[in-house]
């Protein structure tokens, strides 16, 4: 496959990044912005409690129909 440069941005802030897909380049800058991990019993305890809602991950690319 070909690398692109791919704009991602969030806040105002872009960057540009040389991938092969878009999904490598918003990983690279997800990884330098955001920490990630498994949630541990204590952490569902407590964002469940203050109200946090389980989000379910949906592929961008895919789209629902109106029917």
């Amino acid at each position: 496959m070909t690398e692109r440069i791919y704009t991602v941005g969030h806040n105002g802030t872009v960057r540009l990044v040389k991938a092969t897909t878009r999904q490598q380049a918003l990983s690279h800058v997800a990884n330098t912005t955001f920490q990630i991990r498994v949630a541990s019993q204590d952490d569902l305890v407590k964002q469940l409690t203050a109200g946090t809602k389980v989000e379910n991950y949906r592929n961008p690319d895919q789209t629902e129909l109106d029917i």
